[in-house]
């Protein structure tokens, strides 16, 4: 919400901009459209009455700065919003949406449940536009949350995503998330290493009994066959010899 000062300001900058754009405005329309606009943050609503003063050829409309609001815009176009929705219907994959998106989706879900995916997204595309012309009268931002699926991994790259683009709060999610791994103490580096060497011997290390006794095996069979060989080939060698 807006301080007294700045909604002061914003209803002189709604005067100032109707002037610019040669309009003669009623103090009690600009009062309103001053009163509209409290509910967003000042810095956009200046930077918007400067893009009217620099873009628009007609008269100053409340719809014409609100187009201009980054606030205001915040939802998420209809395709788009279909298109995360559908990522709900993975059980595995965790999803991150607004609530006009999970309303919608909650009118188009038995529709595609029966196979036709058409009409599940013309009725989720119509639930949404409502949705979300409901929000903006209300002067409500997007209110994002998670739908949690069961996949840990998947959960926390869609989480962490989510907190990095300032959808989500961290604290918020802290919980939902794997504990960060802690750095190792020198007993857990030198149990580590303990470990690895104890699988290192585990591989190196020759097969079982049972391996070992067909490996003897094959050795000695090989080694009586050279002998025979030798043997056949004594009584060659001889009769060569004479």
């Amino acid at each position: 919400m807006l301080t007294d000062h700045e909604s002061d300001q914003v209803l002189e900058l709604v005067y100032a901009t109707a002037e610019v754009l040669g309009q003669e405005i009623r103090p009690g329309a600009a009062v309103l459209i001053a009163d509209d606009l409290s509910g967003y943050p000042f810095g956009e609503i200046r930077r918007a009455l400067a893009r009217c003063r620099a873009e628009l050829h007609g008269k100053l409309t409340l719809a014409a700065i609100i187009d201009r609001l980054p606030s205001a815009n915040a939802h998420l176009l209809p395709n788009e919003a279909w298109a995360l929705a559908l990522r709900s219907t993975d059980e595995q994959d965790t999803v991150v949406w607004t609530a006009e998106i999970a309303r919608a989706f909650g009118v188009a879900r038995p529709v595609l449940a029966g196979g036709d995916k058409v009409g599940a997204r013309m009725a989720f595309l119509a639930a949404y536009e409502r949705e979300v012309e409901t929000a903006k009268a209300e002067g409500r931002q997007p209110g994002w949350q998670a739908s949690l699926g069961h996949d840990p991994q998947r959960r926390e790259i869609v989480l962490n995503e989510a907190v990095t683009a300032g959808k989500l709060p961290a604290p918020n999610v802290a919980h939902l998330l794997p504990p960060p791994e802690k750095p190792l103490t020198e007993a857990g580096k030198r149990q580590r290493k303990q470990v690895v060497s104890q699988l290192r011997d585990l591989i190196n290390q020759p097969g079982d009994d049972k391996a070992r006794a067909r490996r003897e095996a094959r050795e000695q069979e090989e080694a009586r066959r050279r002998e025979l060989l030798e043997q056949a080939g004594a009584p060659l060698a001889a009769m060569g010899g004479r």
